[in-house]
């Protein structure tokens, strides 16, 4: 019996076949607005899971909104994170936010203390909101593990599922996945777990929409007949229409009394179900609502199609899109809140001396990868977020037109990164250049152990694309921002790592990387970022570029002299900044700050490369001036510790005051990127405060 009263075991609702397709309506109503007012979200996926998700938690689920925390509850665990606007308004419409107060950061806000609980869901991806891009079950009620890293959810699920075993508990486990997240092995291997152990209160789901971010599942990388492999991992299987409710119901009741195995359901479904524009239209995975409040592809269309204008009337619609506004405004004014004041407006782009160009770093990626593939040595292997990080200018290398000879050449890995990473080794072992790519948290930590041992130790040149570095990917949240991978990948013995600065710079190191002969990563940002550097300026691979602010120029970048570290000789200036990545452009920034405003002369290390290091530019930079900050948009100490231990290794003749700049060991939230980079001290105001406090200016 679904919606229990906990304590007395009684129902405290009953939904119906239409009350539920009622409910359902409503559901993807709460979800389109929630996703025009975040600006970003995943569509496509989030419309074909609600059906199910209505009929789970509103007519099959023994849960009770009032007490989320249950010991007899059953427990779902949704594998497929991405899918987490349908996660929040299921929640919602089911009561699980009634009583919960508006917050920012956990303390309640008071200006929106007569917002009703379940309108909430519109602050999705907004900062300081617990509705962050993938669910994070510290922060809100009802969620039983954070997720939003694929392949994970049926693990999680089986321990929960055999620990209720092992209690005598009556509870069933749930567990969400897509069908794009098949092509993980560990689903695999906690498939055969689940049978191994006759999980027989553990109902997997997968909503089998066909569409991945790349494609037809069945091009990117086949995962059928999913029905014949789990039947013969030893699963029951049971095929739904995954939009008929009854279908549905029927599915779950039979599902959940097999006996002696695990279950299945496989839900046929249409990606962006109800949504004309969006069904089965491979860009939505990623999209939202593209022309506003009017137009083909609007968010007013959106709720035409779901049939839910009585339930969201144009006046409520404008009342939901205000408050997430407001919301928004609150975030961007607690972020400036964060940022250290001085006697004019430094900002980018802000006044005389600041006007800069912003360009992706990943994009400086695309314009190498397009031009390396040209060469038949180089091989690139895809998984799943090929556009995304730029890897699609392999066999398009003008970003229109498909080279036959170069998509020979591309391997789509689907969403495997340990099996694309070994893969490539075997490329490697035949005398190829091979380039894989993903997000960083995904291609660097997923699959530690397979860089570490097969490429790591065994010498192969295999090339990282290490995309989505930083706080600055914004709002998708923690499970994305890679914070971690500077110290996993040069804590691996060979390996080398460019962290470039800008889209010029990530250009030149993917070209040295593919020439290094050493197994490499090179870690890049989402979103852009500052030019800090010019064609002509120069790169040289272990050598750091020594960077001098020389005065007032039309373009910010033209303001600064850059030599190699082998050329440079002391000015004798009161601190150095060693910085890399998009902290360069900010230690720049803060040189002007310091200069401007307290005659502070700073030298700024561009440590482009963390492996190797400049070993001697470090120790010059804090023999020549005392002082050192290490600026990363990166867990503090990544490069910082690495700098740290070269200075203390130097035995200098004078004391070093040394501080960092960098994410306080914590993880990363949704917000807009340079909103993240206020609060999270990743500014050039944070640098330049700090050399004042070691300064003493």
């Amino acid at each position: 019996m679904p919606l229990l009263n906990s304590s007395t075991k009684e129902p405290r609702k009953l939904f119906g076949n239409s009350d539920l397709e009622a409910a359902a309506r409503e559901i993807r109503g709460l979800v389109m607005v929630s996703l025009h007012a975040s600006g970003s979200g995943h569509t496509g996926s989030t419309l074909s899971i609600v059906d199910i998700a209505t009929a789970l938690y509103l007519n099959h689920l023994n849960h009770d909104p009032q007490n989320p925390a249950w010991e007899d509850r059953d427990r779902v665990f949704w594998s497929a994170g991405h899918k987490a606007p349908a996660l929040y308004a299921t929640l919602a419409v089911s009561g699980y936010f009634d009583q919960m107060p508006v917050t920012f950061h956990g303390k309640p806000v008071e200006q929106f203390a007569d917002i009703p609980g379940r309108d909430q869901c519109v602050l999705l991806r907004k900062l300081g909101s617990p509705f962050e891009g993938h669910p994070n079950c510290r922060k809100l009620p009802g969620i039983e593990v954070s997720s939003g890293s694929l392949g994970q959810g049926l693990g999680v699920s089986c321990g929960a599922a055999l620990d209720a075993k092992l209690r005598n508990r009556g509870n069933r486990v749930f567990c969400i996945m897509g069908d794009g997240e098949q092509q993980e092995g560990s689903v695999w291997e906690a498939a055969m777990f689940a049978s191994h152990h006759a999980l027989d209160n553990l109902v997997a789901i997968i909503d089998d929409n066909g569409l991945q971010i790349d494609g037809p599942t069945r091009q990117i990388c086949n995962i059928q007949s999913l029905a014949e492999k789990y039947e013969a991992f030893g699963w029951q299987v049971f095929e739904v229409d995954g939009h008929d409710m009854g279908d549905i119901l029927g599915g779950l009741e039979r599902a959940s009394s097999v006996k002696g195995r695990p279950s299945l359901i496989l839900a046929d479904t249409v990606k962006g179900k109800c949504v004309s524009y969006a069904e089965n239209v491979v860009g939505y995975h990623g999209l939202v609502p593209k022309d506003g409040r009017s137009g083909e592809e609007s968010l007013d269309r959106a709720l035409e199609c779901i049939g839910c204008t009585d339930v969201f009337p144009a006046e409520r619609v404008d009342e939901l899109l205000a408050f997430a506004d407001a919301y928004g405004k609150l975030g961007a004014e607690r972020a400036e809140e964060a940022v250290p004041k001085f006697g004019r407006d430094w900002w980018w782009n802000a006044g005389e001396g600041m006007a800069t160009k912003m360009d992706a770093t990943r994009n400086g990626f695309g314009v190498a990868i397009g031009e390396l593939s040209g060469d038949e040595r180089v091989v690139g292997h895809g998984a799943d977020i090929t556009g995304s990080i730029r890897m699609d200018r392999f066999y398009q290398p003008d970003g229109k037109t498909v080279d036959p000879d170069r998509m020979r050449r591309f391997i789509s890995c689907g969403i495997a990164e340990a099996n694309m990473t070994t893969v490539a080794a075997g490329f490697a072992l035949e005398n190829r250049i091979p380039f894989i790519g993903s997000y960083g948290v995904f291609v660097t930590g997923r699959n530690w152990d397979q860089l570490r041992t097969t490429v790591g130790y065994s010498g192969l040149p295999v090339k990282i694309a290490d995309a989505h570095g930083g706080i600055s990917v914004g709002p998708d949240g923690a499970t994305h921002q890679a914070l971690e991978e500077i110290s996993l990948i040069t804590a691996i013995p060979g390996f080398v790592m460019y962290v470039p600065c800008d889209a010029i710079e990530t250009a030149k190191a993917t070209r040295a990387a593919a020439t290094n002969g050493a197994p490499t990563a090179v870690r890049f940002a989402r979103e852009a970022t500052p030019v800090a550097t010019k064609e002509d300026t120069p790169f040289e691979p272990g050598v750091a570029n020594i960077i001098r602010y020389r005065g007032d120029a039309e373009q910010f970048v033209d303001a600064f002299e850059t030599v190699l570290s082998t050329d440079y000789n002391s000015e004798d200036e009161a601190l150095a900044i060693i910085a890399c990545g998009p902290m360069v452009p900010e230690a720049m920034r803060a040189a002007v700050i310091l200069k401007e405003e307290f005659g502070v002369e700073t030298r700024v290390v561009n440590l482009h490369t963390v492996k190797p290091l400049d070993r001697a530019a470090i120790a010059a930079a804090a023999a020549d001036t005392g002082v050192v900050i290490t600026a990363e948009e990166h867990q503090v100490g990544g490069m910082g510790n690495r700098v740290a231990g070269v200075i203390c290794e130097a035995a200098l003749d004078r004391p070093v005051k040394l501080a960092m700049v960098g994410v306080q060991d914590r993880f990363g939230e949704s917000g807009e990127p340079w909103e993240l980079m206020k609060l999270f001290g990743l500014t050039a105001e944070h640098i330049a405060q700090k050399a004042r406090e070691l300064l003493g200016v």
